[in-house]
Order: structure tokens, then sequence, then C-alpha cells
């Protein structure tokens, strides 16, 4: 190869290697994910009806529930949720049917209703441990539905009315029991704790709850 030709390739190879360095992707900067103030902790829920008084303790039993829903607000710690908490929705289906049984009479009470604790914020409480234990109780718990009674001990001995009948019950003071969170925090469990009293049908409803971790979402 001739001088000149070395000297060319030379300038050739220099050209190249500045556009290619020109060219090459600069470094890419890493974003930092959003910082999170709080956590919003969505759950599945079923559970448990405990009824009792009812006329000659006919209807007594344990009943299970569901499916529901709860969603939790915790506060950030540590990047994981914790401390502070407000719950601030929940809902449960309960379709209950009771047969009851007075003397001579029989009745079959179905209730297929909704409970719900309002909108916003129900109650606050604190999770410490493994233990979220709630302050003040919720003012806002309802229930809404239908009940439908078939029988001839309906609408004697505080049993409710024949046939379909709307259910509007509260809102009412309820006082949640302590949330027992398993090892992981992913799933609770609430024990009995009293949500209706009641002259038609007779009855005192007592709800014990269990819930499972679906979603969790950073609130920035």
């Amino acid at each position: 190869m001739t001088t000149r030709a070395k000297i060319v390739g030379a300038a050739a190879a220099a050209i190249a290697a500045a556009l290619g360095a020109g060219l090459a992707a600069p470094p890419v900067a890493r974003a930092d994910g959003p910082t999170c103030s709080a956590w919003d902790v969505e759950y599945a829920l079923n559970g448990n009806l405990k009824i009792t008084d009812t006329p000659m303790g006919a209807g007594d039993g344990v009943y299970p529930v569901g499916p529901g829903r709860a969603v939790i607000r915790f506060e950030d710690k540590g990047g994981q949720p914790g401390g502070h908490a407000k719950l601030t929705a929940y809902s449960m289906h309960e379709h209950v049917s009771v047969t009851s049984s007075a003397l001579m009479f029989k009745a079959t009470v179905v209730t297929d209703t909704t409970s719900k604790m309002g909108d916003g914020v129900a109650t606050e409480g604190n999770l410490a441990g493994q233990t979220l234990t709630w302050g003040a109780p919720v003012t806002t718990y309802r229930s809404d539905g239908t009940m439908n009674c078939e029988g001839n001990l309906c609408g004697k001995f505080g049993a409710p009315p024949a046939g379909s009948s709307p259910i509007h019950m509260g809102p009412r003071t309820v006082q949640l029991a302590p949330f027992a969170y398993g090892a992981d925090f992913k799933t609770f469990s609430m024990t009995y704790t009293m949500t209706s009293q009641a002259d038609s049908p007779k009855q005192t409803t007592y709800s014990a709850i269990s819930g499972r971790e679906m979603k969790r979402t950073c609130v920035p």
C-alpha cells in the first residue's frame, strides 16, 4: 500500500470513529419512582353473621355472607403501608335464609341486603405490630335490600309480614373490633361485633369478617 493510500485510509478511519462517537446513545438517567405519602390497600371480604334473640331462638344461628370489599388508606412507613389508617370504603353482600318454627307455626325469611359504611372516611385507627385498632365508632353503617317471608308464622311473634318487603336499616353506630393481620400482612380477620338490633324481624346480629389484599396503590 502506498503512503498516500495509508494516509487516506487513516483519515477515513478517524472520520468514521468520530461519527460513531457522535451517534452513540448517551447514558440514560433512571428516573426515581414517585414518593408515596400513603397507600390505598383494597381487600376482598367474606364473613359470617351470627343471629341471636329470634323468637324462641328458632332462627338463631351462624350464616356465611359475602363477597365484600374494603379500602384502607395507610400512611407510608419506610415504603410500606403502616401507622395511621383510614377506612375509606366498605360494602358486604348479605344473602341469608332463616327458617323458624314456633309451636305449630313456621316461616322462612330470606334477606338480600348490602351493608355499607357510607362515603368518605368511616373511621380511623392505628396499625401497631399486626393489629389495626379502630378509634371512634362508625356512624354511617346502613343496610338496604329486600326481605321475603313465607309461612304461617309471618306477621306473628315478631316475624316480618308475609311476602316481599324492602329493608332500610340505619344509618346506625357500629364499633369495629380490631383487625388482626397475618404474618405477611396480606390477610386479616375481625371477631364478632354487633352490627344491628331489630324488632321486625326480632333479632340481634353480629358480624365477623376476613379480608385478603387484592391491590395496593401508591398515593403520591
